[in-house]
């Protein structure tokens, strides 16, 4: 410790995580030993991340962490040795990687060991670079997908809108009408009209036969004015309401159902719209981030082994040994007596 083993740098970081509109609500009594919220499991998943076996391999593919760990430099003892598998190189890094999680501040703490300055502070810059990567993926993926099926079903549904109006518009073309609704409030209004100019007639023919013979020419003329009336009524009452597909109630009838059938794809691709939005506004109030406390800076001294701590640890066990031995031979010696 004293004279061989290589010094190590640390490189210090501290950050914590927080979700975009996230709303904590302080638990009381029991509730804040059994509930958590969701930064504190954020900061747990995340602490469990940077201490992991995939973290570890991305250092490994990203700055060669394996390599500087087994390097010839470094003494024997301290170094990784070479070769070394995976799961040897996964332990050598979680024994030179400190996480620590404040449960009160919510502070996640991270201590990475290197032996050397520059290599320190790239191994903390790596770190803090790949948990900030993790943490806004962790639930990024599902809103991702939350987001591409409102997209799709706003898409099916504007497709569908489009259709039902160019159905209406071929229906329009195809009946030579823009609306069966005012086509039919017009001919009602003539209908009346009919039915008021025949009442009218009917009145003066009675007028006329008083004073008149009926082969007279006045009451001969409005016969047949009434006749035509009553004839042309009939014809108007037919285009209104008859058996044949053409008439004016059928035509209406189809053209509500595709009206309708519009009105009812508009109302949801509104909604799909307004559903869209809400998954949007849902999906940023999920994000989340990692807000940094101290960046990882350039150690000035090397902070492991810490030598005087260890040769005294080392003495002070030693001794104890010693006495222990020293006092089971007393009592062995003792008891040959």
């Amino acid at each position: 410790y004293a004279l061989i083993a290589s010094p190590r740098y640390v490189t210090e970081s501290q950050f914590v995580v927080k979700q975009s509109g996230a709303t904590e609500t302080a638990l009381m009594g029991l509730a804040a030993f059994a509930g958590t919220s969701s930064s504190t499991r954020d900061a747990l998943i995340l602490k469990e991340y940077i201490q992991s076996r995939e973290m570890a391999e991305a250092l490994e593919a990203n700055i060669g962490l394996k390599a500087h760990f087994q390097d010839n430099q470094w003494d024997s003892i301290s170094g990784l040795k070479s070769p070394a598998t995976t799961e040897e190189y996964v332990e050598y890094y979680q024994n030179h990687i400190n996480v620590r999680h404040d449960e009160l501040s919510e502070i996640i703490y991270v201590e990475a060991q290197a032996f050397d300055k520059k290599f320190s502070l790239l191994l903390g810059e790596k770190i803090l670079k790949l948990s900030e990567q993790f943490i806004n993926s962790l639930g990024d993926k599902m809103a991702q997908e939350q987001m591409a099926y409102a997209q799709k079903e706003v898409e099916r549904l504007h497709t569908n809108m489009k259709r039902q109006q160019q159905l209406l518009l071929g229906f329009q073309n195809k009946n030579q009408l823009y609306s069966p609704e005012q086509q039919g409030g017009a001919l009602l209004s003539a209908i009346n009209e009919l039915q008021a100019s025949i009442i009218q007639s009917e009145a003066k023919l009675k007028e006329f036969k008083t004073v008149m013979r009926d082969d007279a020419a006045e009451v001969v003329s409005q016969n047949n004015l009434i006749m035509s009336l009553k004839q042309q009524l009939k014809e108007e009452q037919a285009k209104l309401t008859s058996d044949d597909q053409k008439s004016l109630n059928s035509i209406n009838a189809s053209y509500q159902e595709i009206k309708l059938g519009g009105e009812l794809s508009a109302s949801m691709y509104q909604a799909a719209i307004t559903g869209m939005e809400s998954v949007r506004a849902d999906a940023y109030r999920k994000l989340k981030h990692l807000l940094i406390i101290q960046h990882p800076a350039i150690p000035e001294s090397d902070k492991y082994p810490r030598r005087i701590y260890s040769v005294v640890s080392w003495f002070v066990s030693l001794l104890i040994l010693y006495l222990l031995g020293r006092l089971v031979w007393a009592i062995i010696k003792e008891h040959q007596e």
